[in-house]
């Protein structure tokens, strides 16, 4: 059994008010007998979905229909309708359908013990403020992934932070600034177009561009003391620290803590400021005053100065103008600081390239914390929505 078509009518056009246009075609298909398969009627047209019509540009077709004639019943009338309106991902079959992604702006809330110059949050009398907090601009992408089994190592990436920069709808953020939460996998598996199962696997992607991390000042009620002794029997003195790196034996040198006192030898009751190695200062350098201009590169955690020198205080808090999102301040803590003070290291990757910008430091030194746990991301899907 065997069927041939041809053109009988073209163009059946209309314009629909949101701009889109439907053009109906109508074939005419003659089979060799009266019994002839209906899917043989329609495959003799040629014509399968999604195929562009050819005259009317962006019009796709979405739908064929075949009736018989009445009189000649081997003679059939095959409609074939097409649309140029917005065709969606689910007319597809699921493997052809990309991981797709749409963005929510939110923030959170973190905390905030000190100001962006390092000065300790107190009110006018000096006394410290407890559980003040401050929010940040987040935005928060939903994502969909069609997989062809249940993901567990998707399950396995929930709660972390990114190791790598990710580029997720068109933007690339550097790495712990994207935090994978709330996977979710249905019960069963959906058929697509073509009645092939898949599982849509749905998660969220919280995105922090100035990272998932806290800074806290380095402040407490102790502070460490370093003490050496001439030999095994003899008393501890309290030395510098430099006196007791100086002391080769460490059978002669240790390090013991002790409560914080005044002038008088009274305990503080409270938190004090604490330098790099744990003991006791007070902060005089808390400026708004830069200490220069430095350049550092997108994603970079080097800096050069330009003009002036970084201070020789690992931990310190830094600012660099500019190296943030969207020009604004980038926050982190030097990690090194090359002898000089004409260049050093931050402990947070620049999230915009800064040339020749202001660099502030604090005297205050601080300690970074991130708040989940950083994993690689290379497998996991994230969406970019190309057509």
């Amino acid at each position: 059994m065997s069927a041939t078509s041809k053109l009988r009518t073209r163009g059946q056009y209309q314009l629909a008010e949101d701009g889109s246009t439907s053009v109906v075609d109508v074939y005419e298909v003659t089979a060799t007998s009266e019994s002839e398969a209906i899917a043989t009627v329609v495959a003799a047209t040629s014509l399968t979905q999604g195929d562009a019509h050819p005259e009317i540009a962006g019009a796709k077709l979405r739908e064929l229909s075949a009736t018989p004639d009445e009189t000649l019943h081997n003679v059939w009338s095959v409609e074939a309708r097409y649309n140029s309106r917005q065709e969606t991902r689910e007319n597809t079959a699921y493997a052809s359908q990309r991981t797709k992604g749409g963005m929510r702006s939110s923030s959170v809330e973190v905390p905030a013990f000190f100001d962006t110059y390092g000065y300790p949050l107190v009110n006018t009398a000096g006394d410290a403020y407890e559980g003040l907090g401050r929010k940040v601009r987040t935005r928060t992408v939903n994502v969909t992934h069609n997989a062809t089994s249940i993901p567990n190592y998707i399950f396995n990436l929930s709660d972390t932070l990114n190791a790598a920069a990710v580029t997720i709808l068109g933007t690339t953020y550097p790495a712990k600034t994207c935090k994978l939460t709330d996977v979710n996998c249905p019960d069963e598996p959906v058929s697509d177009k073509n009645g092939d199962l898949y599982y849509p696997v749905t998660y969220n992607i919280e995105i922090n561009p100035i990272g998932w991390h806290i800074l806290l000042p380095n402040r407490g009620p102790n502070q460490l003391i370093y003490q050496t002794r001439t030999s095994g029997s003899a008393p501890w003195s309290d030395v510098t620290k430099a006196a007791y790196d100086a002391q080769g034996d460490s059978n002669l040198k240790r390090v013991t803590k002790r409560p914080i006192e005044s002038e008088e030898q009274q305990n503080l009751g409270g938190e004090i400021w604490l330098d790099k190695n744990g003991q006791a200062q007070t902060v005089t350098t808390l400026t708004s005053t830069s200490v220069g201009t430095g350049t550092i590169a997108a994603g970079g955690t080097s800096i050069t100065m330009n003009t002036g020198s970084l201070p020789e205080a690992p931990g310190a808090l830094i600012r660099i103008a500019g190296a943030g999102l969207k020009g604004r301040y980038h926050e982190t803590n030097l990690v090194t600081v090359a002898s000089g003070g004409g260049s050093g290291t931050i402990s947070r990757a620049a999230l915009e390239a800064a040339s020749a910008q202001a660099v502030y430091v604090s005297g205050v030194i601080v300690n970074e914390f991130l708040l989940e746990d950083v994993a690689d991301w290379s497998s996991l899907p994230l969406p970019n929505n190309q057509p």
